[in-house]
């Protein structure tokens, strides 16, 4: 993020393009017109719920600065590549000033973070993109469906 970007900016999730949901502090995010999906743990998966609750980027990072105050890391610069991945990967959309829901205090999934600062990290799955893209009704063998694609029928 640039510098001369507000601190309150805030985003949400990129609906209806991408469906998402955190299990087991794992975010899960699928990108439908791409057909990859996407994984990120620990404190990624946290980030993200604070997405989905609207709170801004300065929210974040001054919640994560207090869960970790011997943290040697740059908190800041991690958590603004973050946001970056999940902006270029159009997962998220900023809010401009003034839209979207009322901003909210942050849930305190933080908490449950411990030991050393880690960086957020975006992983980004591309190898079921063939089967997730198919059309189920009008792309796939009659017979067997999805995700079984049709086959080239060759010609005489």
């Amino acid at each position: 993020m640039d510098s001369g970007r507000a601190m309150d900016q805030r985003y949400l999730v990129n609906q209806p393009a991408v469906a998402s949901e955190v299990i087991n502090g794992e975010a899960i995010m699928m990108h439908h017109p791409s057909g990859d999906y996407f994984s990120a743990n620990g404190v990624g998966a946290v980030v993200w719920q604070w997405i989905s609750e609207t709170g801004s980027h300065e929210q974040m990072v001054r919640t994560l600065q207090a869960s970790f105050p011997q943290s040697s890391g740059d908190i800041r610069g991690a958590v603004d590549a973050f946001l970056a991945d999940l902006l270029k990967h159009e997962l998220i959309r900023p809010i401009a000033a003034g839209d979207g829901p009322a901003p909210v205090a942050l849930s305190q999934e933080s908490a449950s973070l411990a030991g050393e600062f880690v960086p957020p990290i975006l992983n980004v799955y591309s190898d079921m993109r063939d089967v997730l893209l198919l059309d189920p009704i009008h792309e796939v063998e009659e017979v067997s469906g999805w995700p079984m694609p049709k086959r080239a029928h060759a010609r005489p």
